[in-house]
């Protein structure tokens, strides 16, 4: 009995240790963004936004930025020029300008592994523009940060972004044989931007962008479709419309070379707009056939300007690495780019909602 009376007084003790905060007296910044110092290249600066709830049930997007060398160092001194204390366990987005992500991440992204108050949902991407230009902007009523993050997530469930968060994003910029990739954000003016493409990137470091014209077969190479939408100009001048797509991919290595590797992509969706008169069994055939090819020479030359490039964000280091025994990366990464990889696309229409 004595011992859990004592327990007991223990947690009561220890509850009045713990620092309290009343969420009203805080500033939980949802977005940060980098952008390089025009004054000092090696001072970063960084721009905090909150999302402050007015009384009306409007949100208004409120700023702070400021410089230094670290992120943990640019928030004491946004702390500087806070009434309340600006917290960041709410981020749900982090935009790097893409001078700072050709430099490299790896000295930026490290506080958020960290920081154990950040959640592993957040999303990073990359832009052109001044991310503080960005983050200052008049997107929606939900607030920038809300806006931005929404629009990566929309893109992911229903788009053409391969899915991506701090989890995976950490995964993959760790371990070798795969190159990381961000989304990229473009600001078309103060009230609008879209999502433009994908910053690829080598050795940690951003060196071009994919545009967003190839993210469809990008995402073919690298995620699977659970929903998705893609239109095709045909051979005779009509448009087709493909609704509700899945698709997965596996990779088979030849047992007796195994520098041959074929990409296996299937995809299956519904026609759901067709802009031709006729629309019967024979034309189902040709549109199959036409997409087919178009898959495999889009993925194929995507495939080839990584091995050129020295880039990986496929994985097949990766693949590798789980099918051949005594694997060796740096010996692989030597002959990464005379792999031959072949790609067999195979796309099944399921329905055709258009008028035959």
């Amino acid at each position: 009995m004595k011992k859990w009376i004592c327990i007991i007084c223990c947690l009561f003790l220890l509850t009045g240790c713990v620092q309290k905060r009343i969420i009203d007296e805080l500033n939980i910044a949802v977005a940060t963004g980098f952008d390089p110092d025009t004054s000092d290249e090696h001072l970063l600066k960084t721009t905090f936004l909150m999302e402050v709830f007015n009384k009306e049930m409007s949100v208004e997007n409120k700023t702070v930025t400021t410089t230094g060398d670290l992120r943990r160092e640019t928030l004491y001194k946004a702390n500087r020029q806070s009434p309340n204390p600006i917290v960041v366990g709410g981020l749900r987005l982090t935009l790097y300008n893409i001078a700072i992500a050709e430099r490299g991440l790896t000295v930026y992204v490290d506080a958020y592994q960290r920081d154990a108050s950040i959640g592993k949902r957040i999303y990073f991407a990359t832009t052109d523009s001044s991310t503080e230009e960005i983050l200052t902007g008049e997107y929606g009523p939900q607030g920038n940060g809300t806006f931005i993050s929404d629009l990566i997530e929309h893109n992911i469930d229903y788009g053409d972004l391969p899915k991506t968060n701090l989890t995976l994003f950490m995964r993959d910029f760790y371990q070798e044989g795969k190159d990381i990739f961000l989304p990229h954000i473009k600001q078309i003016n103060e009230q609008e931007i879209e999502l433009a493409g994908i910053s690829l990137f080598k050795d940690h470091a951003a060196y071009r962008i994919l545009p967003s014209d190839k993210l469809f077969y990008f995402k073919l190479l690298v995620d699977r479709y659970s929903k998705g939408d893609f239109s095709i100009d045909l051979p005779d001048g009509e448009k087709v419309a493909i609704k509700s797509i899945h698709s997965n991919h596996k990779y088979k290595l030849d047992k007796k070379d195994p520098t041959n590797i074929t990409i296996k992509i299937k995809v299956q969706g519904n026609i759901k707009e067709y802009s031709g008169k006729n629309m019967d069994d024979k034309k189902i055939k040709e549109i199959t056939n036409f997409i087919n090819k178009r898959i495999k020479n889009e993925c194929s030359a995507l495939i080839k300007s990584f091995q050129e490039d020295d880039a990986d964000p496929i994985g097949l280091g990766k693949v590798y690495s789980t099918k051949i025994r005594n694997f060796d990366y740096k010996e692989w990464k030597e002959g990464y780019p005379d792999l031959n990889i072949k790609v067999d696309p195979k796309v099944i229409i399921l329905d055709t909602g258009a008028s035959i």
